[in-house]
């Protein structure tokens, strides 16, 4: 009962989590489009207080600040990731037209300056593939790394060479500053809760495949795991021998004592079966209703021949079900050995129940196995 609270438990934490890493992601998202539009504001602002030269410089800067806050977003979903490439040629338009219009002819003969934008587009240009081919997280993380870094540049160039030292200037540059710095933040954030999401679902999933393998009443494998074990064991031709294990007298508990005491038992036994020493021989799985499933994985027959005295020894004390009231179960035991007597699942289901029913019908005498 503890166990099951405790998956519970894990279960609702797990949900919480995801629940609240979703929400500081839509958050984060907003948070970046905010910075966006106001990054768009103020770049229209200093644009209209320029020449058409400088204009072409601020349209520059606008653009490529938008392209630098949506890369991000760009494996989102379809829309963001069209936005990122219409963002790009954006930016590469208002590169070439600072370069090569005719109005930007007196802005270029600026010493350095043509020297300087040239191997910005340069290295602009050579980002163009990776624009159009993003497929995986750590494509846009690289491209967005990639066009901060040129950004920040191009952004320190008109900083330091074309200052303006008047308060309104020097006011919307401290906001420029500071939306640049909110933008990195955020987009730090951003990733940091994509990576914890990504955590989270994993850790989620590994849970999840847990829960759809154990069975619910008695915390141990259920048919599915063991499915999964046989077939792993038979895919590395590794020997075993499986065990089918149905309860004798286990339908008299549930009918004199109620379900609940028939639980118990089922409980009672599972722990037995898988207890330190016992788990350390064979692995143990409950594949329904009152039915026990052992895989035993020794090589000779003597050493075999222990582990499954060892399960039969689990019968041995009688089951305590309600109210100090004790019970005694045995079982009617089948076993089929890999791959001496079959080489598949199927089969070795097919022969192990073949035997362990006829040994039901033959004697209900407990402690009795199947040889």
């Amino acid at each position: 009962m503890t166990k099951k609270n405790n998956n519970d438990l894990v279960t609702h934490l797990f949900n919480r989590s995801k629940a609240l890493l979703i929400v500081l992601s839509v958050v984060l998202i907003a948070a970046n489009f905010y910075v966006l539009s106001e990054t768009r504001k103020l770049t229209s602002a200093f644009s209209e207080q320029q020449n058409q030269a400088t204009w072409s410089l601020f349209q520059l800067t606008k653009e490529f600040s938008s392209l630098v806050a949506i890369t991000p977003l760009a494996l989102t979903d379809e829309k963001f990731k069209r936005r990122t490439e219409l963002a790009y040629e954006l930016t590469w338009s208002r590169f070439d037209l600072l370069l090569n219009a005719k109005e930007a002819d007196s802005f270029m003969q600026i010493e350095g300056a043509r020297e300087f934008f040239s191997h910005l587009f340069t290295r602009f240009n050579q980002l163009e593939p990776l624009v159009f081919e993003l497929k995986e997280e750590h494509h846009v993380t690289n491209l967005n790394k990639q066009l901060t870094i040129i950004y920040k540049e191009m952004l320190g160039y008109v900083n330091h060479n074309f200052r303006i030292k008047n308060p309104l200037y020097q006011k919307q540059m401290q906001q420029a500053q500071l939306l640049d710095h909110t933008q990195i933040a955020l987009m730090l954030l951003l990733f940091l809760c994509a990576a914890l999401v990504g955590y989270v679902l994993h850790i989620e999933s590994n849970t999840n495949k847990r829960l759809a393998t154990t069975d619910y009443l008695t915390q141990i494998p259920n048919r599915l795991a063991m499915m999964q074990d046989v077939q792993q064991c038979i895919e590395q031709n590794m020997p075993f021998t499986l065990c089918l294990l149905d309860l004798n007298g286990f339908k008299q508990i549930n009918d004199r004592f109620g379900h609940p005491a028939g639980d118990k038992a089922l409980q009672t036994l599972a722990q037995r079966f898988s207890n330190s020493q016992n788990s350390a021989l064979f692995a143990s799985y409950r594949i329904g209703g009152d039915e026990f499933a052992l895989v035993l994985l020794q090589q000779s027959s003597d050493q075999m021949e222990h582990a499954l005295n060892c399960a039969l020894d689990c019968f041995a004390e009688e089951v305590e079900i309600i109210n100090d009231f004790r019970y005694a179960l045995s079982a009617s035991v089948g076993l089929a050995s890999f791959p001496s007597q079959a080489n598949c699942y199927s089969d070795l289901i097919k022969i192990a129940d073949k035997n362990m029913y006829q040994m039901k019908f033959a004697t209900r005498t407990a402690h009795t196995r199947q040889t």
